[in-house]
């Protein structure tokens, strides 16, 4: 089976020791720095492997993120802190909670401020879809940019999942609609909560541009209710049923596509055209099943203008399927058009509208509009959503004492190594050559 999905790159990164020399002043402060290294490495080291079990990938990436909170947030109870991080205030009972449009509660393990590491070393991260570099002060920028790369490891184990066999049970079809969900819910947490806490300006078109975080939570969200798609269309579930939930996933594709278009850069052209086509394939899929349903109501005229326009779109995808070919740009190529899904559709478009036209000529009689009747604007139930993520506390190692053993000075802040970022060596998601036994061609049903 053909690749289904198409995937951009892991962002990759310089070695991040957290060696602050003399100014970690206690052996326990040493060892935390330490600790916190070493967990990095660890998560760096499993994200390129998407046939890495989801409870690995999570404990690992909880492991460093609690640690790396400690030089973002200072201990509660310890001295020396800095102001509160932007977006935070104080209840009535003294926790500290997001304001209104972070919308998240802070987790467990409280904090007294900004921690005065926050700003300790500098961080250099490369792009998913540009080749610039982007360097901050800043180690929330880095938590975003490991959340960004666990994030792209679910989509990629999703696409593997999904890929990797003839038939897909359903547990790992539901697997597969929950990894799409949790990277839509850590990309939205990415532009909803942690972006705005920036202090530094960040370039024109890189991952924090909130479009492309935009465009990266529409295609989870969308990618995950193509599974539901897939199994109403397997389990032969209402027409309308199926005419709606293909209607609203191409509306998702179609919204990623336009977060992009304002975006002046050749990089972004091929992801695009990735949302083009699936936005043309499933507004197909939503008139041909949307002409069953006019049939149904004997309305043969108002069908046969429908399963028109899904022919005219199924054509159009075709055309945008080979653009997309040829197109340059990051990422793992969707080949759509050799999957069985995509080509079983056209001629089941063809055999539709041979039918109506048939029924209309012996029966019916009725005259074709040249309006094309709409589509339902929403399924009754079916519709995929983020997963809403919650944020890791603070790790317990973290004590004020341990803090404390921080003296921080810009005289003795060691020197940092201009290291270059080298491209992240992925594992292939190798999907299958064989096509699915069941009757619709979908995989993930």
């Amino acid at each position: 089976m053909a690749h289904w999905f198409h995937r951009n790159p892991l962002k990759a990164s310089i070695v991040l020791s957290f060696d602050l020399g003399i100014q970690a002043t206690t052996p326990l402060a040493r060892k935390i720095c330490n600790e916190t290294r070493d967990a990095r490495a660890a998560l760096m080291q499993l994200l390129p492997d998407p046939g890495n079990e989801v409870t690995t990938i999570q404990n690992a990436t909880e492991n460093y993120l609690s640690l790396l909170e400690g030089f973002i947030v200072a201990p509660q109870g310890s001295s020396q802190a800095s102001s509160p991080p932007p977006q935070l205030e104080a209840t009535p009972e003294g926790e500290m909670s997001m304001e209104e449009g972070g919308a998240m509660n802070e987790p467990s393990g409280g904090f007294d401020g900004e921690s005065k590491l926050r700003h300790a070393f500098r961080i250099k991260w490369s792009n998913t879809l540009i080749s610039k570099l982007v360097e901050q002060n800043d180690l929330v920028f880095e938590k975003i940019s490991i959340l960004y790369n666990v994030a792209l490891w679910y989509t990629k184990h999703a696409a593997k999942l999904a890929g990797s066999k003839q038939e897909v049970e359903e547990d790992e079809a539901k697997e597969v609609h929950r990894a799409l969900r949790t990277a839509a819910g850590i990309f939205k947490h990415i532009e909803e909560s942690l972006v705005p806490q920036l202090k530094e300006e960040g370039v024109a078109i890189s991952d924090l541009d909130t479009r492309i975080l935009s465009a990266y939570t529409l295609q989870c969200t969308a990618e995950a209710q193509e599974v539901t798609l897939a199994r109403a269309i397997e389990l032969e579930h209402s027409a309308s049923l199926i005419s709606a939930l293909a209607h609203e996933t191409a509306r998702l594709f179609q919204k990623a596509r336009d977060s992009l278009k304002s975006i002046e850069d050749p990089a972004v052209t091929k992801w695009s055209l990735y949302f083009n086509l699936k936005f043309a394939f499933y507004l197909s899929y939503a008139h041909c099943y949307n002409c069953k349903v006019l049939l149904s109501k004997e309305k043969c005229g108002e069908a046969i203008r429908s399963v028109k326009e899904s022919d005219t779109f199924y054509e159009k995808c075709k055309i945008v399927c080979e653009e997309y070919a040829k197109a340059k740009g990051p990422g793992t190529i969707a080949k759509p058009e050799q999957h069985l899904f995509f080509r079983r559709f056209g001629p089941e478009v063809k055999r539709t509208l041979e039918k109506v036209e048939r029924e209309n000529s012996f029966i019916f009689y009725q005259k074709i509009p040249e309006e094309v009747p709409e589509l339902e604007l929403k399924a009754t139930y079916g519709l995929a959503s983020p997963q809403e993520f919650a944020p890791t506390g603070l790790n317990q190692n973290w004590t004020p004492q341990i803090y404390d053993g921080f003296h921080m000075s810009a005289n003795s802040a060691p020197a940092q190594k201009d290291e270059n970022v080298t491209p992240i060596k992925e594992k292939d998601i190798k999907p299958t050559d064989k096509d699915p036994k069941n009757n619709s061609g979908c995989v993930v049903s």
